[in-house]
């Protein structure tokens, strides 16, 4: 006998088409050009030039007589470049970058529907952010994929099956993740969903939340 189909779930879909990663944030060096470097060299040239000079000054001065007055130039040139070179490496050395890891533009494709011990292929497409001054961008490398069922309407959702999706890189310039769920055919629930979370970030935000049509069973 032909069993009609079953109402689809309630819709609570969470499906936004941007997210950060709530983990820390990682940094790193920045690479810089050749004439970037070549510039930041001369520039600390220049200073350690008229620290050098301030020094000289002041060596003059212990000559004695009117030879003091080079005191007055030595001792704040000396002082201000010194400091200043010496900001400039220190800069220059805890000079980084942040890491952001996150995802934009995304969409979700997961079928017709969801039927018990059959597989199911969810696809998530999505392109990087652009990087903003002082960051870099990167998505994440993986992406846990949860089947959730929902025995009751307000019953807490329990897990049944969980995949790790791995990047690839589209042909269209987006980044893919593919992974293939199945629950038992023994299991029912009135609602089935799907969660998606960073790999490295198993405790935080999902990525996104999307419910299920539940198919009838053959």
């Amino acid at each position: 006998m032909h069993q009609p189909p079953l109402p689809a779930p309630p819709i609570d879909d969470q499906l936004p088409t941007a997210w950060t990663s709530g983990m820390p944030q990682a940094t790193e060096r920045a690479p810089k050009p050749a004439a970037d470097w070549l510039a930041w060299l001369v520039a600390l040239a220049v200073l350690v030039f008229m620290a050098v000079f301030g020094l000289q000054a002041m060596r003059w001065s212990l000559a004695g007589g009117w030879h003091w007055l080079w005191m007055l130039v030595g001792l704040p040139f000396f002082g201000v470049f010194s400091v200043l070179a010496v900001m400039a490496v220190v800069t220059r050395l805890r000079e980084r970058r942040r890491v952001r890891v996150a995802l934009e533009n995304m969409s979700l494709e997961r079928g017709e529907g969801f039927r018990a011990g059959e597989p199911l292929e969810l696809r998530l497409r999505a392109t990087v952010p652009t990087a903003q001054e002082g960051e870099r961008t990167v998505a994440p490398q993986r992406i846990a994929v949860r089947l959730m069922r929902h025995r009751t309407l307000d019953a807490a959702s329990e897990c049944c099956g969980e995949a790790i999706a791995s990047r690839e890189e589209a042909r269209d310039g987006r980044v893919l993740y593919a992974c293939e769920l199945r629950a038992d055919s023994g299991l029912d629930a009135p609602r089935w969903s799907v969660e998606l979370r960073d790999a490295a970030d198993d405790i935080g935000t999902p990525i996104l939340t999307a419910a299920l049509r539940r198919l009838p069973d053959r």
